[in-house]
């Protein structure tokens, strides 16, 4: 499934991002299997079957988390979909044995580019800062970078015009990530500078990470919510949904290694899931909000 990629040089322009990335990785990434004749299975009636899908998010890798949905939507649904990823990630870790060469935000965007090819999607890869977590990032709203950056947002979803936009509850960015609040708050910013703007769904899964015992636990951020059951087969890779996560960390190689992949394998069947919520209804309730 071929994926057309664009480094942004407009919004480089706009709101100064660094240059696009040129160089390549060093490790191949996996090559994404070229796409056979299949018939999906219909999707059930709560969840949403959008034929265009936008997903917002702030680093190469957060896809990750809505992998199975994305994959349903974007493999099996064939669905337009475009990735507009904030920043290139240069503040994470690097898992890679020989190291993250020439610089982690250029392996990084080769690793971005490689996720949107496996999805089938577009790529808009800007240059903003990598927060790396601990604060907000220079950015967020309230910043005078961040109101020129809801305008730009509002642009490229103008010109994708994608019939659904998802991305992280700024209440809790899933794993209460600065950058995750930050780029969901500028996302729901620029929706309402739009015309004709499209559905919103927030992600709404929360997911703790245990870094000692290298394991992932995934739950529902409220009630309610929308549950898209990850054990579902999918036609385009001849297995469950949930197998998109991994499928995806491995085009992640300098954020995931073996173990990182393994501890997905290990969830709990009855936890594999992913949650979202239409934004204008989820945002009226109570969520598991961050400290």
């Amino acid at each position: 499934m071929g994926a057309f990629v664009r480094f942004s040089l407009l919004a480089a322009a706009i709101v100064s991002f660094a240059p696009a990335a040129r160089a390549q990785v060093r490790a191949p990434l996996p090559a994404s299997p070229a796409p056979v004749p299949f018939s999906p299975a219909p999707l059930p009636s709560h969840v949403p079957a959008p034929a265009s899908v936008m997903w917002i998010g702030a680093h190469p890798d957060d896809e990750a988390i809505a992998a199975p949905l994305l994959a349903r939507w974007c493999r099996d649904g064939r669905a337009r979909c475009s990735f507009l990823i904030a920043t290139r990630g240069e503040k994470g870790p690097c898992l890679l044995p020989a190291g993250c060469l020439p610089d982690l935000a250029t392996v990084r965007s080769a690793e971005a580019a490689a996720s949107a090819e496996f999805f089938g999607a577009d790529l808009i890869l800007l240059s903003l800062p990598d927060g790396g977590g601990a604060t907000a990032p220079p950015w967020a709203p309230g910043t005078p970078r961040g109101a020129d950056l809801a305008a730009t947002l509002a642009a490229f979803i103008r010109a994708e015009a994608p019939e659904i936009v998802l991305t992280f509850d700024p209440r809790h960015g899933t794993t209460c990530h600065p950058d995750h609040r930050a780029v969901a708050d500028l996302a729901l910013e620029a929706v309402v500078l739009l015309s004709a703007p499209p559905r919103v769904y927030l992600l709404e899964t929360r997911v703790t990470i245990d870094t000692e015992a290298i394991a992932f636990h995934f739950a529902p951020a409220a009630p309610g919510t929308i549950r898209f059951d990850a054990t579902t087969p999918l036609a385009s890779t001849a297995g469950p949904a949930w197998n998109a996560i991994e499928s995806d960390m491995e085009r992640h190689p300098s954020q995931f290694d073996a173990a990182w992949r393994a501890a997905v394998s290990h969830v709990p069947e009855s936890d594999r899931a992913v949650f979202l919520a239409p934004a204008a209804e989820i945002l009226r309730k109570t969520v598991s909000a961050c400290p």
